[in-house]
């Protein structure tokens, strides 16, 4: 058993929208900007290079609207969490991981659920390297 934390934020995007009176095309600025931290235990198989495990963490999603950089849209995120949209949300999953030394491996998928107005649902898959120490 181990607890994890997890903190992401959501860079400014891009859209391109096509319209059909011969394939002109616009770019749209998003400032949409969620930031995510949720914290909770992770149950996993004992042993072996290669771990299946669950998790179930808790904490809060803030959303913002921002046209500042990313490291300035950050900041104001972070400020934002008390005195802005924030909502609580939970995020149940399953996953596996791999390990070569203190290097590997992981990948999750679960759902990520918040809580403002009713209940939203967020289906989220991540892949990528961990480090253990």
């Amino acid at each position: 058993m181990q607890i994890e934390a997890e903190m992401a934020y959501d860079f400014k995007r891009n859209f391109t929208t096509i319209t059909s009176n011969g394939g002109n095309t616009q770019f749209v600025s998003v400032g949409w900007r969620p930031l995510h931290a949720l914290f909770g235990p992770k149950i996993e198989s004992s042993g072996g290079a290669v771990r299946f495990f669950g998790t179930f963490k808790a904490g809060l999603i803030n959303f913002s609207v921002s046209n500042q950089n990313a490291l300035n849209g950050f900041q104001s995120g972070l400020s934002d969490i008390t005195t802005g949209n924030t909502s609580a949300g939970i995020y149940p999953g399953v996953g596996v991981e791999g390990f070569i030394g203190p290097f590997g491996l992981r990948a999750d998928a679960g759902d990520e659920i918040y809580f403002k107005n009713g209940t939203h649902n967020n289906i989220r898959v991540t892949f990528g390297p961990t480090i253990r120490f």
